[in-house]
């Protein structure tokens, strides 16, 4: 046993391919994330304006409702990702999560 962090290292569940839950479908809810698989939905302030979330380029602004797809977007179940339904990108916080800009950007990865 390692003393470094009092034994407490990495931890692991052990679940038996047949006790796996199945993926959630579109329109179920995913439980983990609190949304509902590749179903279309706004993102709108609560400031008493009640503008959306949009795309301006790469960045993610507040504009007025248009009725743009740049406005909708969903929840992706295989990369587990929220994605614009305008051009199917993931949001993504610039410079590595090291700053206040959000962005969309293409998803790089998978969860498996």
């Amino acid at each position: 046993m390692w003393n470094r962090h009092n034994g407490k290292n990495q931890q692991w569940d052990i679940v038996y391919v047949k006790d796996m839950p199945e993926e959630p479908k579109k329109g179920e809810w995913n439980k983990d994330f609190n949304f509902k698989v590749d179903t279309d939905f706004h993102v709108v302030t609560m400031m008493t304006s009640g503008r959306y979330l949009d795309i301006l380029g790469r960045n993610l602004v507040i504009k007025t409702p248009n009725g743009r797809t740049s406005q909708n977007f969903y929840f992706h179940q295989p990369s587990r990702t929220v994605r614009n339904r305008m051009n199917n990108q993931s949001w993504d916080i610039q410079s590595s999560g090291r700053s206040g800009n959000m962005q969309v950007w293409s998803t790089n990865s998978g969860w498996w």
